[in-house]
């Protein structure tokens, strides 16, 4: 027996032997009575999730705020159900969906078991079927817009899937791909996104219907309008039953769930979820309704000027503030567009001794001062430091030399930078122009709900131009920043309060291999990876871009921990050697969350900038209750 397979097995025991001991289950109050019996709606072994204080109480509507029609906060709470979940503490993983798995000796087979009995919310079941409708009709269709992920076709070959039973499935790939559960867990997308209600989808796909396009499939398929369409069913432990545009949306708990506490209890605890859609910029809104006391867990958009104000109301409000971490690696951290359709500026992007001087001509203490009250840390876009390749003596060092990188203000050097690859004042305006004599702007785009961005670009405007860069700030809705830069028409773009680690989450902030909005290089550029070259804009030939997707497409086979962890910051010294490749500011800042003194079973740590990582959804909002 390998260690892969030994793995599975122990973790299926400790999922019986924990199931074991839920002999009668209970069920909320509010559950309609017409429903079948609790025990027949569970599957046939629910999940246990032991509470992070204490057996919680049915009842109460949960109130929040979200920043726009996108809800992507809420999705972060309500739809984190991948395959397997990270641990709370992120040390590892932990059954979910898929109850166990085995692996073959060399990481090129998996099979997985889905848990027997779950149920969507209209009581179908769930199955592998449904997975396999996505894979079969969805990512291998080429007249639908779905993607496959690049974890599902290592060495450029989509893995072949094997229905074994209703609830098992084998999945073979062309090379190891030791990683594949990690990554296709990860946040409220992947697999979470990926099991779906065939039997629903079915009506609004071309070849199971008369539909003549896919804009009602694909608009029931993405996350960020799913819970806009509340007929569609889930397996989440709520189900949105309202959405109005810039307003509201309320989600109220699913009675299918398939989930239950140590005690038997069917969860979630929490009847209902009222989320208010903030207009704008959401701080003010959520500083304001936190010192009335009318949040009962808000875990993003307390702005840290705003938390002395929070702090000192929080008796009156009635409430805690818990500081998680952000893990964040920038906020802003300022990604130059590689796939931008400007040669010329591509030209200089291109250019290492360019890009030192962007970074050596900003003044990030400054920054820090300004636009962070001094708490958070002047730093170079280097990913994360709790990834687990940074814990060894080695790794430390990379990270220092990464995290370090440029990252203090001299702005003669960059200026002696910038003359020496011919970026000088040509017609005597004040401004720098291109080593072609043409006028040389760079234009950042910047959220206009990210007040904190749009601070910090407007300081690295004032530095930039003092060395004569000419810089204009492009203030714009999220939703058109990021509909430009799918298309490549963004040339630098401020993103806010960015988190990764290494290999699991969003690597495609160190390597260009997926085609998501934050990619190195630019959206296009990781769809080109992504797709196999049938997409997007390739990286130039020989550059540190294409050596670092060689890099990973190497580093994602290798299934000893120890032996991938030493190539991956080998990996890394490509950002050092040739960085910086992106820009970053400061990071590592503190994230206040607000919690009512009543709203229980709430850790006290969490990490909440990365979306991959899933927070709050990785603490288990299901167990989230009120103590009347």
């Amino acid at each position: 027996m390998n260690r892969w397979t030994r793995l599975s097995v122990l973790v299926g025991l400790l999922g019986v032997l924990t199931l074991a001991s839920a002999q009668d289950y209970q069920q909320a109050p509010s559950i309609a009575a017409d429903l079948p019996p609790v025990a027949e709606r569970l599957p046939v072994e629910p999940l246990v999730l032991e509470p992070v204080e204490t057996i919680g109480s049915y009842g109460g509507t949960w109130r929040k705020v979200d920043y726009d029609d996108s809800l992507g906060w809420t999705r972060q709470t309500v739809m984190v159900e991948p395959f397997v979940k990270f641990n709370r503490d992120l040390n590892g993983i932990r059954p979910n969906l898929v109850t166990s798995w085995e692996w073959n000796d060399d990481a090129t087979e998996i099979t997985l078991n889905f848990r027997e009995g779950v149920k969507w919310s209209d009581g179908a079941p769930l199955t592998v079927d449904d997975y396999l409708f996505w894979w079969n009709d969805m990512a291998l269709n080429e007249d639908v817009p779905v993607n496959a992920p690049t974890y599902t076709r290592p060495a450029g070959e989509p893995m072949q899937v094997e229905k074994l039973d209703d609830y098992s499935i084998r999945l073979s790939f062309a090379e190891p791909n030791p990683l594949f559960l990690e990554f296709t867990s990860r946040g409220h997308y992947h697999s979470a996104q990926h099991v779906v209600p065939a039997h629903y989808l079915r009506q609004f796909h071309p070849d199971y219907s008369d539909a003549t396009d896919t804009d009602d499939l694909m608009a029931r398929y993405n996350t960020s309008t799913r819970f806009q369409h509340t007929d569609m069913p889930t397996f989440n432990a709520w189900q949105a039953v309202t959405f109005n545009s810039g307003q509201n949306a309320v989600f109220e708990r699913n009675p299918y769930y398939w989930k239950v506490d140590s005690a038997g209890n069917q969860l979630p605890y929490i009847d209902r979820i009222e989320v208010q859609i903030a207009e704008g910029n959401p701080s003010e809104l959520v500083a304001l309704k936190a010192i009335a006391g009318e949040l009962d867990m808000q875990i993003r958009d307390v702005s840290l000027q705003d938390v002395p104000l929070v702090l000192e109301n929080a008796e009156v409000g009635d409430y805690r503030v818990i500081m998680w971490s952000r893990g964040d690696f920038g906020w802003p951290w300022l990604m130059l567009m590689y796939d931008y359709p400007d040669e010329g500026i591509v030209d200089l992007m291109y250019t290492q001794d360019f890009r030192r001087a962007l970074s050596l001509g900003m003044n990030r203490q400054r920054i820090n001062d300004i636009v962070a009250l001094g708490l958070a840390t002047p730093r170079q876009a280097a990913l994360s430091p709790e990834g687990a390749e940074f814990q060894s003596d080695e790794g430390q060092a990379v990270y220092e030399a990464w995290a370090g990188l440029d990252i203090n203000f001299n702005s003669d050097e960059a200026a002696s930078l910038l003359d020496g690859i011919g970026v000088v004042d040509a017609d005597g305006d004040g401004f720098r122009d291109r080593p072609d004599g043409s006028m040389l702007e760079l234009i950042v785009d910047v959220s206009a709900t990210d007040l904190k961005s749009i601070d910090t670009v407007d300081l690295i405007k004032q530095d930039w131009e003092a060395i004569g860069l000419r810089t204009t700030i492009n203030t714009a809705d999220p939703n058109v920043i990021d509909d430009r830069a799918n298309a490549g028409e963004v040339m630098i773009r401020a993103w806010g309060s960015a988190a990764a680690w290494g290999l699991i989450s969003a690597p495609t902030v160190w390597a260009p291999v997926e085609g998501f909005l934050w990619s190195i290089g630019g959206v296009r550029m990781g769809q080109h990876y992504q797709t196999g070259g049938n997409q997007g804009v390739a990286p130039r030939p020989g550059s540190a871009l294409e050596q670092l997707q060689a890099a990973y497409s190497e580093v994602i086979t290798l299934a000893d921990p120890e032996a991938r962890n030493a190539r991956l910051l080998e990996a890394y010294q490509i950002h050092i050697d040739e960085g910086p490749l992106t820009i970053g500011t400061i990071g590592e800042h503190v994230s206040p969350v607000v919690v009512k003194n009543n709203f229980r079973n709430v850790q006290d740590t969490g990490l909440v900038a990365s979306w991959d990582l899933g927070f709050p959804g990785t603490a288990d909002p299901e167990q989230f209750f009120f103590d009347e």
